[in-house]
């Protein structure tokens, strides 16, 4: 017995330490940035790129990097590099709307899609003057969803009554210890469809399609980057080199543009061992979100 408990402390060390070692390595190369070139050669101006990456729900910081970098006289185009499944409706719809806003500046705003930039990251690169997309890129996904637990069977085997008092019917309407009627599915729907029909109005205008061929395409599912250039989703095929190079000729940059990317903050260990787990306990255990996100 003794040693069985000798091993499993050993073991849980073991753990500990590797965890604590890839952590430490990911540090030193993730380490802050200067900004400076990351393409050789000559050149006549600066291309900023900014990234967003994982779950869209914390609009502020990207927002604020965008804006500097506009306010910036040394900066001439900017690239954002998306590699996100989408996220919060209301935080999708402000980044969109930030990028719009550099779009009508002098500055050309130009976005490249990764593995994936779906739903909400869709979305917000709708705000630039160009897209591209790998061929193998997951886009579109357009639609929006509400979700949220149901524990009314689970309180009532385990014999716990959690009583609510409201001002109106739908106060605690999908709170998880409510029963998920008709009504309360009506209701919701209601939400859904008002804001997925914002999303087809703003794929429509800036897009330069028809409501009803974007509400044809708008069923939810991903495209990739070939569809999407089929269906005029997207301008172009490219990688990130060559959104970098796009920018640098519409800004009118002589040469291989310069790049600046913004200072990359030190990821948190709780980041490296779980991720996006924050949001998905805030999801459960708060408000259901309205979201435009691939799942």
């Amino acid at each position: 017995m003794a040693r069985r408990r000798s091993d499993v402390v050993i073991g849980i060390v073991l753990v500990v330490v590797i965890l604590f070692v890839l952590w430490s390595a990911y540090q030193f190369m993730t380490s802050p940035e200067t900004g400076g070139v990351t393409l050789p050669g000559k050149s006549s101006g600066n291309v900023a790129v900014i990234p967003v990456r994982g779950m869209i729900a914390a609009p502020q910081p990207f927002i604020d990097e965008l804006d500097r970098y506009v306010s910036r006289s040394d900066v001439r185009a900017i690239v954002i590099r998306i590699e996100s499944p989408g996220g919060v409706v209301a935080a999708a719809q402000e980044m969109y709307d930030a990028i719009k806003r550099a779009r009508d500046t002098d500055k050309p705003v130009v976005v490249s899609m990764g593995s994936i930039a779906a739903s909400g990251g869709y979305y917000i690169a709708l705000g630039a003057d160009s897209i591209l997309a790998d061929p193998g890129t997951l886009t579109g996904s357009i639609g929006v969803l509400i979700d949220f637990p149901e524990i009314t069977k689970l309180l009532q085997k385990i014999g716990v009554e959690f009583h609510s008092i409201t001002s109106g019917p739908y106060k605690d309407a999908g709170a998880p210890y409510t029963a998920f009627d008709k009504k309360s599915q009506k209701y919701f729907q209601s939400i859904v469809m008002n804001t997925y029909e914002q999303f087809v109005t703003v794929v429509s205008t800036e897009r330069h399609l028809d409501p009803d061929t974007v509400r044809a395409l708008a069923d939810g599912r991903v495209y990739t980057g070939v569809q999407a250039l089929q269906h005029k989703l997207i301008d172009k095929l490219g990688n990130l080199h060559d959104a970098i190079a796009l920018a640098g000729a519409m800004a009118g940059i002589q040469g291989t543009p310069t790049v600046i990317k913004p200072r990359q903050e030190r990821l948190r260990l709780w980041d490296v061992l779980f991720g996006d787990a924050e949001h998905l306990v805030n999801k459960v255990m708060w408000s259901p979100l309205l979201e435009y996100r691939y799942h």
